[in-house]
């Protein structure tokens, strides 16, 4: 059975068709589901902010113009449905618990980036996802998206300062997470 064509799938959105709305959220739901992982808190709020995003886009369905765009005009939709639920949920992301921070305090670090390659992409989002909301959220959008400080800033109501903070944070706090979890110099030698 072939794949419908995207163009039939939108233009039966746009006419209200749900079997087509069906047919494109299930097209797109892991791309969302992977776009919405980096700024959600677990996957129950990942899937919340997926199906917002979803609604989101089929209500603004008639302002894509080409198509050929859908995959960066979706992405931009979920980013932004993330930063809103950040916002409404902004009292949670910042009570910082010492205890989430106290992992990080251990072990010095190493500069040995080579090492750094040893582990999987899917594991450092793993360790990335386990980062404090905040910083999760500015370290995404900065590294991931491309926004600047001052973006952020604005995005999330921060000090341009405060979004620099969290993102030293949260490359420090990653480092720590990262090289504390990569096998020891003897381990290494012995493979």
């Amino acid at each position: 059975m072939t794949e419908r064509p995207l163009v039939d799938i939108i233009k039966d959105c746009r006419r209200g068709k749900e079997a087509a709305m069906q047919a494109l959220y299930e097209r797109f739901y892991s791309y969302a589901l992977s776009v919405c992982l980096a700024y959600a808190s677990d996957q129950e709020d990942a899937r919340e902010m997926l199906n917002d995003g979803f609604l989101k886009a089929f209500r603004h369905l008639d302002t894509l113009k080409n198509e050929d765009v859908l995959v960066p005009w979706l992405r931009r939709i979920l980013i932004n449905t993330a930063i809103d639920y950040y916002r409404r949920n902004r009292k949670r992301a910042l009570d910082l618990s010492t205890d989430e921070l106290a992992y990080t305090l251990e072990e010095p670090y190493l500069n040995d980036e080579a090492i750094f390659a040893q582990l999987s992409a899917e594991h450092i989002l793993a360790v990335i996802h386990q980062l404090p909301l905040p910083y999760r959220m500015v370290f995404s959008l900065y590294v991931l998206e491309g926004y600047t400080h001052r973006e952020i800033s604005e995005q999330l109501g921060l000090a341009e300062s405060t979004s620099r903070a969290h993102l030293s944070e949260a490359n420090r706090l990653l480092r720590k997470a990262l090289t504390n979890q990569l096998p020891t110099t003897h381990e290494r030698t012995n493979r």
